[in-house]
């Protein structure tokens, strides 16, 4: 497989050519355009259900119950909050998990209301990943009313926590419980012209700054302030050499503190954002980065002269880690999408690397992508999103392909993922 397009697997291929040929698999396929205004309409509903960071509860109870109504047998919420519900084959295959999230970036409050005008509708999260609970939930609905019989299993997830903080915490949940899973496909933004081959690892930190504050004038140069410092930690970093191979990068996202402009700030923060390709990278970067603050710390107190109660400090606290990982070669989920997407005429644009719920499974060893619901979308995390309904109808096509040639089906063809457990 090259580093731009993989030489699809001959197997994957044929299994997809099988499937194909087979009377109610095309039904299926043809089902998921046919009913893209219902796909098109529970994506709205689902969006006008508030999800914010770590309060998704109303969402995921809505996806239960269209993942009940579908005919998914025994849906769940587990303790983290995660939707599952497990489409049982033949018992001797393997299992397949296919999820999106159910969680927004949008702070509790945000006002959510679709406007529609014609295929192009308009509300923060209509894409991100309301299209990809709405495409799960047509896989489903496409599989069950085709009657499809599957040698292995699929166990239709929604997961929380995917968005910035959350960390991952419905995946980690997810792989951490005990399970028999044996690969995953993340279905999470709009474009179907994409695979990713990998997972960018990220490490979250807040650093905490702190100082004893005091009067602009009459404590200058006496009480270290912690905007000061934090700047000089700041500039510090932004000073560092930055690997190209593997690729790394670093962000200082979010600044908060001070209370007065007359006033030497007691308490400031930040939250860092460091990232790289490689896991190993990662680790390396991050142990060369998290080292500038402290000397930010000390070059602050030592330029003022500030000992004891009158000295700055830093706090660095972790929050967040998201695991770096990439498919082997011959990955039975990326070269059965790339089949699928032969076959339905997607060209591949984009092979490539991201953060998504994937990255846990992969860092795993087990074989994951992510694959885009369908339609067109702009300006996702922003109450500015908005997203074009055409042809959105070939994200469950090509996300249903994928896994029917996965998990096999009875008559049609054998499973090209293998068992793992």
């Amino acid at each position: 497989m090259s580093d731009l397009i993989p030489v699809c697997r001959e197997d994957c291929l044929a299994a997809v050519k099988a499937l194909l040929g087979n009377d109610a698999v095309r039904a299926a396929v043809a089902q998921a355009e046919r009913e893209q205004e219902t796909r098109v309409a529970q994506q709205c509903e689902l969006t006008e259900i508030p999800s914010p960071p770590f309060h998704e509860k109303e969402r995921p109870i809505r996806f239960a119950e269209m993942l009940t109504e579908i005919g998914i047998p025994d849906v769940r919420i587990d303790e983290t909050g995660n939707v599952i519900g497990r489409l049982k084959g033949r018992g001797d295959g393997p299992v397949l998990v296919i999820a999106a999230h159910t969680d927004t970036v949008f702070p509790e409050g945000t006002p959510i209301k679709v406007r529609r005008e014609g295929n192009m509708i308009y509300a923060p999260g209509i894409s991100d990943d309301a299209g990809g609970l709405a495409a799960v939930l047509q896989v489903a609905r496409s599989i069950v009313t085709q009657k499809l019989l599957l040698i292995g299993d699929i166990v239709f997830v929604g997961t929380v926590g995917e968005e910035g903080n959350g960390d991952l915490r419905g995946s980690k949940a997810l792989w951490a419980a005990p399970n028999d899973y044996d690969a995953f496909i993340a279905i999470d933004s709009a474009a179907t012209t994409r695979i990713l081959k990998g997972s960018v690892g990220c490490k979250r930190y807040r650093v905490k700054f702190s100082g004893p504050g005091g009067h602009s004038l009459h404590k200058f140069g006496i009480s270290g302030s912690a905007i000061h410092v934090l700047c000089r930690a700041g500039y510090k970093i932004d000073q560092i050499e930055v690997p190209a191979e593997p690729r790394c990068t670093f962000n200082i996202g979010v600044i908060r503190g001070g209370t007065s402009v007359n006033a030497i700030a007691a308490d400031a923060e930040f939250e860092l954002d460091i990232r790289s390709l490689n896991q190993e990278g990662l680790e390396a970067f991050t142990a060369k980065l998290l080292p500038l603050i402290d000397e930010a710390v000390a070059e602050e107190n030592a330029h003022w002269k500030l000992e004891g109660e009158n000295a700055v400090k830093a706090e660095i606290i972790q929050i967040g880690d998201r695991p770096a990982g990439v498919n082997k070669p011959d990955s039975p989920v990326v070269h059965a999408a790339y089949a699928a997407m032969q076959s339905l005429g997607i060209p591949l644009e984009k092979f490539s690397f991201a953060a998504t719920d994937q990255n846990v499974p992969l860092a795993m060893g087990y074989p994951a992508t992510t694959l885009g619901a369908g339609g067109a979308e702009w300006f996702n995390h922003s109450v500015k999103e908005h997203w074009d309904a055409t042809d959105a109808f070939k994200g469950p096509q090509l996300a249903m392909l994928t896994a029917l040639a996965l998990v096999g089906v009875e008559g049609v063809t054998e499973p090209v993922l293998e068992k793992s457990h």
